[in-house]
């Protein structure tokens, strides 16, 4: 189970994520984070804080919001994530196509 909420912060638009990102919920964390760049938003922030799990469904919608953005000169930070969650950006080589932080403060 995914949950998703938000808040304008800084400039950016802080997507903070609770739960698992896998195949499941994937399609969902897509479908917001389109409509959320579909309503202008291209500077973003992710909270994994309460993340405890991410598959490689959840990879590439983070592939495809990067690219999408980077066509409308945006942003994307990752924040918070933990030591799994890392070893999972590092092992698949994402850690070195986003801006990694170690809070969503340091992000903004």
């Amino acid at each position: 189970m995914l949950t998703i909420s938000s808040a304008r912060r800084g400039g950016c638009l802080v997507i903070v994520l609770a739960g698992r990102i896998d195949a499941a919920s994937a399609k969902q964390l897509e479908q917001y984070c389109l409509e959320q760049i579909g309503n202008g938003e291209i500077r973003l922030v992710f909270d994994f804080a309460a993340v405890n799990y991410i598959s490689s469904a959840a990879l590439r919608v983070f592939l495809l919001v990067a690219k999408r953005l980077d066509t409308l000169k945006g942003s994307v930070k990752l924040s918070a994530l933990n030591a799994t969650l890392r070893d999972v950006f590092d092992i698949s080589g994402f850690s070195k196509l986003f801006a990694i932080t170690a809070t969503v403060e340091e992000a903004l």
